[in-house]
């Protein structure tokens, strides 16, 4: 055989072998990436949480995990700490035009039993729960709780996903998005003269355990339906309308500022409001009647 065949056919028997030898390994019992302990929601930085406005204190948690492949094969001990840097930095960075950029909580109002959790082996998650005193906070602000890893006891920390603002949105069991279908009168003395129907969504904004505030009619209810951040709290203040929870399942009517009512009546009924009420738009008096549903 010449010195080159002999080349050719022991390179031949070793890709052989070699085939043989990967058709062994499978890919699916081997990690496949660095394993990273990981908070969820840091990727984008501020992660909204659902809380209840309450009297009493209500329930919240952060949620770290670990990233790979596998699932790990040990128990994985992260610890916390608050990081509140990171609420200027966003600040600065992504809400310096914004109506309001987000502040850090009274420290008074979290109590966090332990910063430290356990990632069990074969488990991806772990909570991190504590409670929050919601009551008193106001609607129109932007409260932050901020954690980071400070440590993992196995594997390593994501050093890009370990800080997150944990932004507090404050509900109750009215709050949400709803469907608005309503007339408008224009009231001559007892008399209502039909003035024009209405049908948009409207968001109705928990504002403490029992009531909701929402912009009469169809005005514009977000920042950017307005020319400046002080024309949009203007207009909060002179056309928000409020319900409040009172006996059953009636509701009374009421002004979150200076728009003027005259009266109202409000009942919820399979996630359905249907109301009245009167108010003020110069020497004119309108009657709304109408309904939201959820």
């Amino acid at each position: 055989m010449k010195h080159g065949t002999y080349n050719l056919a022991f390179l031949l028997v070793a890709l052989l072998f070699g085939a043989g030898a990967c058709e062994d390994v499978n890919v699916l019992e081997t990690e496949q990436y660095i394993k990273q302990v990981y908070i969820v929601g840091a990727a984008d930085v501020v992660w909204a949480f659902d809380v209840a406005y309450g009297d009493e204190p209500q329930a919240a948690y952060v949620v770290t995990a670990v990233g790979g492949s596998l699932l790990p094969d040990r128990d994985v001990a992260v610890r916390f700490r608050h990081n509140d840097a990171t609420i200027e930095w966003y600040n600065n960075k992504y809400l310096y035009d914004a109506p309001v950029t987000y502040q850090k909580l009274d420290p008074a109002r979290v109590l966090i039993p332990s910063l430290e959790t356990t990632i069990r082996a074969g488990e991806v998650y772990a909570r991190l729960p504590f409670t929050i005193n919601t009551s008193g906070l106001h609607c129109d602000s932007l409260y932050a709780v901020t954690f980071a890893i400070e440590s993992v006891s196995t594997y390593e920390a994501n050093k890009v996903d370990s800080a997150l603002i944990l932004n507090l949105n404050l509900v109750n069991d009215y709050a949400g998005t709803y469907q608005l279908a309503a007339t408008r009168y224009r009231m001559n003395g007892t008399d209502a003269v039909y003035d024009g129907t209405y049908s948009t969504t409207r968001t109705l904004k928990a504002v403490d355990a029992n009531s909701v505030r929402f912009f009469n009619e169809a005005r514009a209810e977000t920042r950017g339906g307005y020319a400046s951040n002080e024309a949009y709290f203007a207009a909060v203040n002179n056309y928000c309308v409020t319900f409040t929870r009172g006996a059953e399942n009636n509701f009374t009517v009421g002004s979150w500022g200076a728009l003027v009512l005259h009266e109202g009546e409000c009942t919820l009924v399979d996630d359905t409001f249907t109301f009245r009420y009167d108010y003020q738009s110069g020497s004119t008096r309108y009657r709304i009647e109408g309904t939201l549903t959820r």
